[in-house]
């Protein structure tokens, strides 16, 4: 499934690439009356291998995964992919995935090796061989067969967007389920903007969020810690936090708005009821 918000013109050959691969490609739509969105659906709406699922307003990446998932379920499939709309599989992704989680019994969700789609190389922690079990994967690439989600649940829907992952893995870990990384399936995306510019005379990109996001991100990440607790995954997930934020502070825009929102976050992630939602 691939869920669209505000899609650009490449979505469309991401879906198709998605199509040859697997059986059936459901599109969750959270913006099906902007007119890109529109475009999509009209390039797509003749492919009977293709369902639209519109949604009535941006419910968010949590409800929209969920969405796509409760119907490749209850069209009787075992295992659903997810995708953000700006991610590009490539050959033999899915494939590779799927081989990966017959090999594992205990297998839970099983996600791709990442690569940035800006510069072509695959990051540094994303490089390794064969499969290596993790605490967590980003959703976009990620597979969840029938039997896990029918025993730890969906996405958690309020978080809304960030984090979501981190919570569905880490509660598929506290189920006896081991999260695996497939370093041969790649995929290629995109974080924010990914905008290039220079720090320190190395190229490097920005990923410019909204203020929105920044608020749900800082809040979230005080959820799930407070659910889960620091484990590896929190010390992996404090480094690439404060990179990000190391390049906001010194060349994003309005980056005072953007601590104000980070300070909200916080306090709305302290004051939150941390425990888990099933969906």
């Amino acid at each position: 499934m691939v869920l669209l918000f505000l899609p650009d013109p490449v979505t469309e050959e991401n879906v198709r690439a998605l199509r040859a691969q697997t059986d059936h490609v459901y599109i969750v739509d959270n913006s099906p009356d902007d007119p890109s969105s529109a475009r999509v659906r009209a390039a797509l709406h003749e492919d009977p291998r293709v369902s639209w699922l519109p949604q009535h307003a941006n419910r968010g990446v949590a409800a929209g995964f969920n969405a796509g998932m409760r119907a490749a379920i209850a069209a009787g499939y075992d295992e659903v992919v997810v995708f953000d709309q700006d991610s590009t599989i490539t050959p033999g992704f899915i494939e590779t995935l799927t081989r990966a989680r017959s090999r594992v019994p205990e297998a839970g969700v099983i996600g791709p090796s990442l690569r940035s789609a800006a510069t072509g190389i695959i990051y540094r922690p994303e490089r390794g061989v064969g499969v290596e079990e993790k605490d967590v994967l980003i959703s976009s690439g990620s597979s969840f067969s029938r039997a896990l989600l029918e025993r730890i649940g969906l996405h958690d829907e309020p978080l809304f967007i960030d984090y979501v992952d981190h919570d569905i893995c880490l509660r598929a870990r506290r189920a006896g389920y081991r999260n695996l990384k497939v370093y041969d399936a790649v995929l290629d995306h995109r974080f924010g903007d990914s905008a290039p510019t220079t720090l320190f005379g190395r190229r490097v990109y920005l990923a410019n969020y909204s203020l929105t996001r920044i608020f749900h991100a800082t809040r979230n990440r005080v959820i799930v810690t407070r659910r889960y607790g620091f484990g590896r995954w929190f010390w992996e997930d404090l480094w690439f936090t404060t990179k990000a934020w190391v390049k906001l502070l010194l060349l994003e825009e309005h980056r005072m708005a953007k601590i104000r929102e980070a300070g909200r976050g916080v306090i709305a992630g302290l004051r939150y009821p941390a425990r888990e939602r099933r969906w």
